[in-house]
């Protein structure tokens, strides 16, 4: 329990101390953009919400719940959004066992790299993968489910347009394994 404690407090601090933006900065009369840094990658997120589901920790939406840039672990976001923005990500807590990853905005995304990111990230390998389909709802959807004991990460992707500029919408549920 003290590990799942200090878990959670690392979680919190790591989250609530990633900053960092685009910033001008005068140099011999001219402006120059620094690079975007942010230090909240989605592999470190979706490994914290699957160990606090595996060892039976209830998620909670005060520790978990962020809207904001997430990277790839480089501090470089995952995608920047029609506008040239970084991509703005939703995490949430849906219950006491699941929390859904969301990017919010159609971008320059690249979901399936993303998607390899993470479970590479998580140790997963093709035998892990407990199916995958096509939503009958949404046929564009593609959905991909991996268990890891009792937890299950399921992935969603989908194509979207914003403005005529086509991209992905991508989530990232983890959740409890119902037997």
């Amino acid at each position: 329990m003290a590990r799942v404690a200090c878990f959670s407090i690392v979680f919190t601090a790591v989250c609530a101390c990633g900053g960092g933006g685009a910033a001008a900065v005068k140099e011999t009369g001219r402006e120059e953009v620094e690079a975007f840094h942010a230090d909240n990658d989605i592999a470190m997120t979706v490994r914290s919400l699957v160990d606090a589901v595996r060892v039976g920790e209830s998620l909670d939406s005060s520790v978990y719940n962020f809207s904001g840039i997430l990277t790839d672990g480089q501090g470089t976001p995952l995608y920047t959004d029609v506008e040239g923005s970084p991509g703005v990500w939703s995490v949430r807590v849906s219950d006491s066992d699941e929390a859904c990853i969301r990017n919010l905005y159609v971008g320059d995304l690249m979901a399936e790299d993303l998607m390899s990111y993470i479970i590479g990230s998580l140790g997963l390998n093709s035998a892990d993968l407990m199916t995958a389909y096509r939503n009958p709802s949404s046929e564009e959807e593609l959905i991909f489910v991996y268990g890891i004991g009792n937890v299950r990460v399921s992935f969603s992707i989908k194509p979207a347009d914003a403005n005529g500029i086509e991209g992905w919408l991508m989530s990232v549920k983890v959740g409890r394994e119902v037997s």
